[in-house]
């Protein structure tokens, strides 16, 4: 008896396993066709309820595990930025611009008849002739005029000075000034002495001539004339050279002096002096 109670109650035990087995697997079917049906959209309500789902046997005992529900995916959506949609409704009209009106053409001047002198020679219109050059109204107005070198050895002037010692026995220089290259001119000097009768010794360093600064001293010869007829004899004589460029004026001192220590026509003597300035242009 005892084993028949336990073979039945076993039997009981093993058909509610089977009987939840059996729920639990039918329930399983039908949330999946739910998810299909959500998911596919296929089916609708009046299908759904033409078809009776069975109705399960409760379990005292064994619960059904609830399926996690799957909700459909949502596409996202796109917007396009302010700039572009601002860009592809607000279209702005194109200007197109205005050429500027043409030029007018000027008209082409004819040309002025030819007019001719009585010699039938043609004159020449009066926009081609060069204006006279009127002349300066102020007499005092400065004329420059182009400059010319002057070749080497022209003569820029000559002079001469001369003493006065109140007898007839007096000194006297010439000079003669000539171009001796670019900006230089050479200036010689020469002495003399006016006399009657005289009679003088050689002597060394008796004669002083100078120019712009530049000083010479030189020797004096033996003079002997015994005569009523006056006369001139050399001295001696010195070059200098000087500066002097084109478009330049230049005031030159010149100095001479002849040293005589002695008397003449009754008057004592000891030196006898001439010269002056010289104003030298190229």
């Amino acid at each position: 008896m005892k084993n028949s109670r336990t073979t039945a109650l076993l039997m009981f035990l093993v058909f509610l396993l089977v009987a939840a087995v059996v729920i639990i697997f039918l329930t399983g079917l039908d949330s999946g066709a739910r998810r299909n049906n959500l998911v596919t959209g296929v089916g609708d309500s009046t299908v759904n309820a033409e078809t009776p789902t069975p109705t399960p046997t409760p379990t005292p005992t064994i619960a059904a595990t609830p399926q996690a529900t799957i909700l459909p995916t949502t596409a996202p959506t796109y917007y396009a930025p302010a700039a572009t949609q601002q860009a592809q409704q607000t279209a702005r009209p194109v200007t197109t611009a205005t050429p500027p009106p043409a030029a007018a053409s000027t008209p082409t001047p004819s040309p002025s008849p030819t007019v001719y002198t009585e010699d039938g020679v043609p004159m020449l219109p009066a926009s081609e002739l060069i204006p006279a050059t009127p002349a300066p109204e102020d007499e005092g107005t400065l004329v420059l005029t182009p400059i010319t070198p002057l070749s080497e050895g022209t003569v820029l002037g000559s002079g001469s000075f001369r003493s006065n010692t109140g007898t007839s026995l007096n000194i006297h220089t010439d000079w003669v000034a000539v171009v001796s290259g670019e900006s230089t001119v050479k200036v010689t000097v020469s002495a003399y002495v006016d006399h009657y009768s005289l009679f003088t010794s050689a002597s060394p360093d008796v004669l002083g001539l100078g120019l712009d600064g530049q000083y010479a001293s030189l020797s004096s010869p033996l003079i002997e004339y015994d005569g009523n007829v006056q006369k001139s004899t050399f001295i001696n004589s010195q070059e200098f050279t000087v500066n002097l460029a084109g478009g330049q004026t230049r005031n030159l001192t010149l100095e001479a002096s002849w040293l005589y220590r002695g008397t003449y026509g009754g008057v004592s003597i000891d030196v006898i002096e001439c010269g002056g300035t010289i104003t030298l242009s190229r």
